[in-house]
């Protein structure tokens, strides 16, 4: 009888991949144990009785014994205790568990949810983990996860201050899954491969930078036929991660932080029809955070390393675009000088032989790209100088 071995497979999953995954499967678990054993398995089944009655007989005498308001029965521990608070963020409780702002994100109450996770996390992150290195991947998974738990439980309490029914916003739902960080996983592919194209169902071919998109489509629906909880958190997701990759991820050589191309800019995840309102308001919320201190300005930002000035540098996976831009740059500045110069000064052999050296040396080296860049826009005209609501966000 032949034997099997998972040994083989796991030692090819990198070493970051593989505390990720078995975090959400350890995690998950647990979780399934606190919802069967001790008092809030017995709540849960109670809350189950306690909501059909509700829904049969209002709010008053329910059709199992028991007399009084939805509110008096999560007080006497119906429904405020059907969700065990130990893992998952319950935002009426989160302050007496505040380690689960970390924890909510790896842990799946769904089966279909966690199959789905358990597929897609080692999927996504061993990628990115042989980009960035597993301490990399661990930081932005830890980062993405906390904040965008964060917002939405701040998001509950405010709800419950303006609408009131803490059943519903403090102790409904619980805030859990690891919806957000997919959506962080999903920008940060869109940073790095933004037009490879990936096959859905088979047959849809799509690019990687409109997937984003339609996942806070999917976002906007889940959560208003099913509820906030735990849907809205993709949203966040969304946010943090690009904010984090922006602004705050060191480089590879570790001489800037952030993602400086004009291609992974927040304007472009918008339609061209309103890009123009959305980037005077992202240029705004970016002044504001320059002054701030909370990101670092972009015009005077010194190099660690080298102490060079530098200005829209491009980060990962905006090198090429970054050196398509200086191409067309370098050509509307040699159209320019050819309309300008004498005849005899200069050939168009010579500026066709120089310029290709250019662009390819362009390509090779951002830096070169960059300060080769620099210099023909010095020269080329006003025209085609570069400006407008994308240019600092």
């Amino acid at each position: 009888m032949p034997t099997y071995s998972f040994l083989p497979f796991l030692q090819n999953v990198p070493i970051g991949t593989r505390i990720l995954t078995g975090t959400l499967i350890v995690f998950s678990l647990l979780n399934q144990v606190f919802s069967h054993v001790g008092p809030y398995a017995q709540a849960s089944s109670v809350s189950n009785l306690v909501r059909g009655a509700l829904r049969n007989d209002g709010a008053g005498q329910t059709g199992g014994g028991y007399s009084g308001t939805e509110d008096q029965l999560k007080t006497d521990g119906g429904v405020g205790l059907q969700v065990p608070p130990y893992l998952v963020v319950v935002a009426g409780k989160a302050l007496w568990f505040p380690w689960t702002f970390l924890t909510a994100g790896w842990v799946e109450t769904n089966i279909l949810q966690f199959i789905i996770s358990v597929v897609a996390l080692p999927a996504a992150a061993r990628y990115l983990e042989r980009v960035w290195g597993p301490r990399e991947l661990i930081r932005f998974s830890v980062i993405v996860i906390v904040a965008s738990n964060i917002i939405a439980f701040g998001l509950s309490w405010i709800e419950y201050f303006v609408l009131g029914h803490p059943e519903i916003f403090l102790h409904g739902a619980p805030i859990q899954g690891q919806t957000a960080l997919q959506t962080g996983f999903l920008v940060a592919f869109t940073q790095l491969i933004p037009e490879h194209q990936v096959q859905v169902f088979g047959k849809l071919r799509m690019r990687v930078k409109n997937l984003p998109g339609i996942y806070l489509l999917v976002s906007n629906v889940l959560t208003i036929v099913l509820g906030q909880n735990p849907y809205i958190i993709i949203q966040f997701g969304f946010f943090v991660s690009w904010i984090y990759l922006r602004f705050f991820k060191m480089s590879e050589n570790g001489e800037f932080r952030g993602d400086r191309s004009e291609t992974f800019a927040f304007v472009n995840w918008f339609p061209p029809l309103v890009r123009g309102p959305i980037g005077k308001v992202a240029n705004l919320v970016f002044n504001l955070a320059v002054r701030f201190k909370v990101v670092e300005s972009w015009d005077n930002t010194v190099s660690a390393t080298s102490g060079a000035a530098y200005q829209m540098l491009p980060g990962p996976g905006g090198a090429r675009a970054e050196a398509e831009r200086r191409r067309a740059l370098a050509l509307r500045a040699l159209d320019a000088r050819l309309a300008s110069a004498p005849a005899s000064s200069i050939t168009t052999k010579d500026a066709a032989s120089s310029l290709p050296a250019a662009a390819n040396a362009s390509a090779v080296d951002p830096s070169l790209a960059d300060a080769s860049g620099d210099a023909d826009a010095k020269s080329e005209p006003a025209a085609f100088k570069e400006g407008g609501a994308s240019a600092k966000e």
